[in-house]
């Protein structure tokens, strides 16, 4: 019975315990959710799928592995929550992890989203939020913009994908990311030129311009290869598309840079002659209408005169070749104009002799033979001043010495004959010399022999005295040099039975080309010969002596 009473007692004293309030152990004792706090402070993303090409605050692959991190701080402290990542247009949760917080900590976690649904690309929101258990009410929610895009889209229309933009680091949202006028697309696929670099080889033209304005090429700098910049091109006015713009034969990087020619104008210097031909052909200036000076432009001797444009006097008769046209008329080409023995030169600055006209003062003498052969004044017709031309008393000279020459050439035959006879007869040579000539030693002696007459001995006049016939002159050639040009010419026509060619002239009286046919014209438009034209050249003939229907036909 004691016993019992012990146990009762012991019973009251425990009930009368439990409904004492005791002080709250929060380190033991959960938080419930009315007492719960936590806010987010951080999200950032850890997965594999954003792209940075964008530049927004977040770009990911729509079919990307995605995951953010959540820092979340509690004063109280949460245990039990759960920190989720939804997509904010439609609520539509994309993952959620459990969190639980220290009072006055943070933690961080990592919330798994997958893939983000593919009917909700482009610009959207992404929320995250963290809720106590058993909540309906978030504790916390932040938004932050994103953009979802799909590898094989093409955002901005420019004709390269997104992924292909991503991994080039071109703009997704602009076309034309370097802003050169040229679609990035365009660049990469067209022109291959690179789409975040407005002038790709750098020459100082965007590549747009080139493209579009220039047609030249945004990869080259020198697009004809011409040794200028395609903008030093535009620059000098020359065209940065065809190397020779104004097709003279020299390069435009060559005149500007080597020849210092005008690369727009075939002919700089204005001469007639191109650029070209004088550095390439004629080797003269292309800057210098005159290249050696001597007054004549260097198209002028190249195509009229036939002279050397480099050289002041091209037949180096002492004459430069623009007085020898301007001035004296002469032949700039042919050292002696007048074929008279004289150099043009020597004509002018010495004799003072014409040196178009091979007889200055018609004497009939030629003006080289009388200087150099005569020594007679080739300006006066009578050098002596004596009343007798100069002609004739070159003439009876000239006579004096033929007959002196021809005895000379008699008596030197006389000599051969009669040393072939003496050693033909085999006779002492006094007998040899009497046969020959019959004669003897002395007056007594011519006729005493008594032999026959030797063979050639001179007739004896009946008188004793020895006759001889003088020779005549009247058939004597009369040297050229004293005849006319005309009477030249005549004289040759009768060595050739009356015709001849013109280029036979030529030859058989050495002179120039350029006289025989003045001579000839002078002589045709008198009428004192005619020329036909056989196709070959030119047949010079009296006109006496043209075939009928000549004039027309004529064939040798």
């Amino acid at each position: 019975m004691v016993r019992n009473v012990h146990v009762w007692a012991l019973a009251v004293l425990l009930l009368a315990g439990t409904a004492t309030p005791l002080a709250p152990v929060a380190s033991e004792t959960p938080v419930g959710a009315s007492q719960a706090d936590a806010r987010i402070t951080e999200t950032t993303y850890e997965g594999d799928g954003s792209v940075d090409a964008l530049g927004d605050d977040l770009t990911l692959w729509q079919s990307g592995a995605h995951r953010f991190a959540v820092r979340v701080e509690s004063e109280r402290g949460l245990d039990g929550g759960s920190a989720c990542v939804a997509v904010a247009s439609d609520d539509r949760r994309l993952g959620c992890q459990s969190v639980s917080v220290a009072a006055g900590d943070n933690r961080t976690v990592t919330v798994g989203a997958g893939s983000w649904p593919a009917n909700r690309t482009g610009e959207q929101r992404l929320r995250v939020s963290v809720t106590a258990p058993n909540a309906s009410t978030p504790l916390d929610t932040e938004t932050y913009p994103v953009t979802v895009i799909t590898r094989g889209g093409d955002l901005d229309d420019d004709g390269l994908t997104n992924e292909r933009e991503a991994s080039l680091g071109t703009s997704l949202r602009s076309n034309d990311t370097d802003d050169d006028g040229l679609d990035d697309g365009a660049e990469v696929e067209t022109y291959e030129t690179s789409p975040t670099n407005p002038d790709t080889d750098d020459d100082g033209l965007e590549d747009g311009a080139e493209v579009e304005r220039y047609q030249t090429d945004p990869t080259k700098v020198d697009t004809d290869d011409d040794g200028l910049a395609d903008q030093r091109e535009l620059e000098l006015g020359t065209n940065p598309n065809k190397a020779d713009t104004d097709g003279d034969g020299v390069g435009d990087g060559q005149e500007v840079n080597t020849y210092e020619t005008d690369p727009t104008d075939p002919d700089s210097d204005g001469d007639g002659l191109d650029d070209g031909a004088e550095i390439n052909e004629y080797e003269t200036n292309p800057l210098e209408n005159d290249t050696d000076g001597d007054g004549l432009d260097d198209n002028l001797e190249v195509n009229t005169y036939e002279t050397d444009p480099n050289q002041v006097d091209t037949d180096e008769d002492g004459l430069e070749d623009g007085a020898e046209v301007d001035r004296y008329e002469t032949d700039p080409t042919d050292p002696d104009t007048d074929d008279d023995g004289l150099d043009d030169g020597a004509e002018v600055h010495t004799y003072d002799t014409n040196p178009t006209n091979p007889d200055t003062d018609g004497d009939g003498l030629e003006d080289g033979p009388e200087v150099h052969r005569y020594g007679t004044d080739p300006t006066d017709p009578d050098t002596d001043d004596d009343g007798v031309p100069d002609p004739r008393e070159v003439s009876t000279v000239g006579d004096r010495l033929s007959l002196a020459l021809a005895g000379l050439v008699g008596v030197t035959v006389a000599g051969i004959a009669v040393v072939a006879l003496l050693a033909w007869s085999g006779r002492a040579p006094l007998a040899r010399l009497r046969r020959v000539f019959g004669t003897g030693a002395s007056g007594d002696e011519s006729g005493d022999s008594g032999g026959p007459e030797a063979p050639g001995a001179a007739a004896v006049s009946g008188d004793g005295a020895g006759t001889t016939e003088e020779p005549s002159v009247a058939d004597e050639e009369v040297p050229t040099e004293f005849l006319s040009d005309e009477e030249v010419v005549f004289t040759l026509l009768d060595d050739h039975d009356g015709r001849m060619r013109q280029a036979d002239l030529v030859e058989e009286t050495d002179w120039s080309k350029s006289k025989v046919s003045r001579v000839l014209s002078a002589m045709e438009e008198e009428d004192s010969i005619v020329k036909v034209d056989v196709g070959r050249g030119n047949v010079v003939m009296r006109p006496e002596d043209l075939p009928p229907g000549a004039e027309s036909a004529f064939e040798e």
